[in-house]
């Protein structure tokens, strides 16, 4: 995945944050993988959660303690796509 693709993503024009951007997708990319115990760049809902966890860090740098709520219901649908990655990743091995 490209710093261009995560910024479209994003929405986010310029170069400004590209610094910024750039470490939370190595952290996104190492947070599936200690997840899953891989990321594989081909796969598209692997790809869709590694936009997703970027995104997340990226707009929340500064959280409210009033946004509990919304965390929660982000990491549940992380844990969720997580799952489904496991899953993908024990079938592919038993096969």
């Amino acid at each position: 995945m490209t710093i261009e693709t995560v910024k479209d993503y994003l929405r986010v024009d310029g170069d400004d944050d590209d610094g910024l951007i750039s470490l939370i997708m190595e952290t996104a990319k190492e947070y599936i993988v200690s997840a899953v115990g891989e990321y594989d760049e081909e796969d598209k809902t692997a790809n869709l959660l590694f936009c997703a966890i970027v995104q997340n860090m990226y707009d929340n740098r500064e959280l409210m303690q009033s946004d509990i709520q919304q965390r929660k219901r982000i990491e549940y649908t992380f844990g969720s796509i997580i799952l489904q990655l496991q899953l993908k990743k024990a079938l592919k091995v038993d096969v």
